[in-house]
């Protein structure tokens, strides 16, 4: 798959695709060999970069089986371990799932890394992020697989907290301001 923002006009293509190429390249480079998520093959340069064809499709349109959503959680919790927080996965695709229930993450344009040991306030936000990837999966089960989902999910969707919100705006802004930037080429 080519991710390019190269035809991108004005200062979207020369100031902010090199920012969200840098951070989809760099949460590829740290997740790299993690089996779901895409391997990165190279940076092209500042406004591209080559990764890995998913014979999957999105969660909501594809029939996941109920290991799919276990398997699914085993991947979050393993990107979560290598220091990254997706913040977006709210936007059901970008989880997809193949016809042998493998799940796959993609678009890591939102994410945010976990810092440095003495960085505290980061690594708090960093949290943050990771317990708003978890209310995302929490939904995932509620929507499409409700007879997986616990009373905990549905707690947690009932408290959503403010960093949950900011983190769905994030999401959210990010995907409305890339449709509209790559759309006006």
């Amino acid at each position: 798959i080519l991710k390019d923002y190269a035809r991108t006009p004005g200062w979207f293509g020369r100031l902010i695709a090199p920012i969200l190429i840098w951070r989809e390249y760099s949460a590829l480079v740290r997740l790299a060999g993690l089996q779901g998520v895409p391997s990165l093959h190279r940076r092209l340069d500042a406004r591209g970069l080559l990764m890995e064809y998913l014979p999957a499709r999105p969660w909501p349109s594809a029939d996941a089986p109920d290991a799919a959503y276990a398997r699914l959680r085993t991947l979050v919790d393993a990107m979560h371990r290598r220091g990254i927080a997706h913040c977006d996965l709210r936007a059901a695709g970008n989880m997809l799932v193949d016809d042998q229930g493998r799940p796959y993450i993609v678009d890591f344009v939102a994410r945010v890394q976990r810092g440095a040991r003495w960085n505290l306030p980061w690594n708090w936000l960093y949290r943050q992020f990771v317990r708003a990837d978890e209310s995302a999966l929490a939904k995932l089960r509620v929507r499409y697989a409700p007879h997986l989902a616990t009373a905990a999910d549905r707690q947690t969707l009932s408290t959503q907290g403010p960093l949950e919100r900011i983190a769905r705006a994030i999401g959210e802004n990010t995907r409305s301001l890339l449709r509209y930037f790559v759309r006006s080429r």
